[in-house]
Parts: C-alpha cells; structure tokens; sequence
C-alpha cells in the first residue's frame, strides 16, 4: 500500500529548504541563521538577492539594528552571504550559491564572466585591513567598467596591491588612521599599472613587503579591523 500523497496546505509563497538550510543551521549563529532564513523567503527566486534597509531587517526579525549589522558581517565571514552597500542605508544581501537551493539567473545584460569578474574584484578589494568599506553600487559599477575595457585580473591585483603598499607607508610614517573607502582610490593605479613596464621580480617581494607592514599596523592598531 503506497503512502498517501503529501499536500501543501498553502500552494504558494513556499521555499526549498534542504541541505543548505542545514549546513547553515550547524554554521550560524541563531541571529545569523534568523537573519539568512528570511533573506531567504523575501529574495528574488530568479538571482538569490534582497534590497533592504537595516531598520526594515530588525523589525522584521524582531532585533536590534546593531545585532543585524553584526548578524550581516557574520553571513559574509562566514561566506553565506555577499552583502553590499546599495543607495544611502540600503544593502543588498546576494544569497551565495551554496547556500542558495534554486538555479541562478543572471541579471539582464550581465553575462555569468562579468558576474564573477566583479566578485573577484569585491573580494580583492575588501580583503586588505587598510580598507574600511562597503563594496558600494559605485564601487560595483568601477568593477563592471574595468571588465569591459578588457583589463586583466593580474593588472587589477598588482593595482591593489601597490595602492596599499603606498597606503601602509602613509599610515606608518604619518600615523594617519584614514583607511581606503572606495574601490575608486585605486582606479588610477590601474591605469598606471597597465601603462608601466614594471618588470616582473618587483611584484613578489613588494607583496611580501606589503604582507609585513599590515601586520605592523595591525600589531600597533589592534582595534582596526
């Protein structure tokens, strides 16, 4: 005798919670796994993103809007989330694909290279400890322009990693605390990066050169993050 058939009391408005709802359950913490599980349910089903202002997120989840800020920066450490600062106190929270059940579709006029292209740059962006910021809608649309003039992954890291060494030398001899806001302090170094005839030896030992005088701010401002 086969099992009678299961019937949704509610037809619509459902979600696909499996597998990537319980590796979050064991990954987060409960206001965390609160703030993803709604982002869930209110996300465009098509590209796993929610627009959102913080006060909206807390009255929805019922805290505070400092533990959702906090909640936020926990779904991006631990690489659930990319959250993006859109227009003013707008974010944006893009569900990433491991944790995200549903096929994703591109947004119109945006090919899958370009999607990841300014991913990479997000996350090249945001990972050195001289910068302090959101990756902005402006900051996204540098990325997007960068890609279309052809300019290569490798010119963009070796970009970066110039402007913070030149940043890290400001911030030691001057002791200035002034962190790098925007994607655009390094829109110039691009250009003079793929412009210039740096031989190819100078960019390992400048990255190790790089690597300690983060640690050396770092050690003496223990509070930066």
């Amino acid at each position: 005798m086969s099992a009678p058939r299961l019937i949704l009391k509610q037809p619509t408005g459902w979600f696909a919670a499996g597998r990537e709802f319980a590796q979050a359950l064991t990954l987060l913490s409960d206001g965390a796994f609160k703030l993803y599980v709604y982002a869930c349910l209110r996300a465009d089903r098509r590209t796993g993103c929610l627009r959102a202002m913080v006060d909206e997120l807390a009255r929805a989840t019922t805290r505070a809007p400092t533990a959702i800020a906090m909640n936020m920066k926990e779904l991006e450490e631990r690489a659930v989330c990319c959250v993006v600062r859109d227009e003013g106190s707008m974010f944006m929270l893009e569900i990433r694909d491991s944790f995200w059940p549903y096929q994703r579709q591109q947004p119109p006029g945006r090919s899958g290279a370009e999607v990841e292209f300014v991913q990479k740059i997000r996350e090249l962006f945001m990972a050195p400890a001289c910068v302090e910021a959101s990756f902005s809608a402006a900051d996204e649309k540098l990325a997007m322009e960068i890609y279309r003039r052809g300019i290569s992954m490798e010119q963009i890291t070796r970009a970066i990693l110039l402007g913070c060494a030149r940043k890290y030398v400001s911030m030691l001899n001057a002791g200035s605390r002034t962190p790098i806001a925007s994607l655009q302090y390094f829109a110039d170094i691009v250009e003079e990066v793929e412009r210039s005839a740096i031989p190819e030896s100078y960019w390992e030992p400048l990255r190790v050169k790089v690597a300690r005088m983060e640690q050396k701010w770092l050690q003496a401002h223990p509070a930066t993050p």
